[in-house]
């Protein structure tokens, strides 16, 4: 095998595998929206963001390799000939596994963001009501602090 296909696949698996751990991430976070963990939250987005910018660090070159095999197979963007040299179907299997993990991936962040919006809302209506009996509800210490002084002044 021609060795930039070999340096493609490769750099093909490796976004394989992030993009299998970032949809594991976006399962592990749901236990901590869930238990509203904010700083359980706040590691898995680290660690999301980490993984996302790991798999954007790829993008160049997996696409400069793309292009140099197909130019040195005189393809232009088409992947016929590449699939043709790859007799173990290796480069055909990880396409076909990027492609799944690529489709579960968007399932997970359509659910992911399902989950920010019902958290927003829980923020929006626990905000509403703090701002509304704010005043009724006020700490304790704040009540402690006033009695000496309104008793003083009477």
């Amino acid at each position: 095998m021609n060795p930039q296909l070999e340096t493609f696949l490769e750099l093909l698996e490796l976004r394989l595998q992030l993009l299998r751990a970032l949809a594991q991430e976006l399962v592990a976070c749901r236990k901590e929206f869930v238990a509203m963990d904010l700083d359980g939250m706040h590691r898995h987005i680290s660690l999301q963001e980490e993984l996302c910018r790991k798999i954007e660090r790829l993008h160049p070159g997996i696409e400069s390799l793309q292009k140099a095999c197909a130019e040195k197979l005189g393809l232009g963007r088409s992947a016929g000939k590449i699939l043709l040299e790859d007799p173990g179907g290796r480069l055909r299997s990880v396409l076909r596994d990027l492609h799944e993990a690529q489709s579960e991936l968007g399932r997970l962040t359509r659910v992911h963001a399902s989950y920010l919006r019902r958290s927003r809302r829980t923020v929006d209506v626990l905000m509403n009501f703090l701002g509304n009996y704010a005043l009724m509800y006020a700490p304790p210490e704040q009540h402690a602090a006033q009695a000496p002084s309104d008793a003083g002044g009477r």
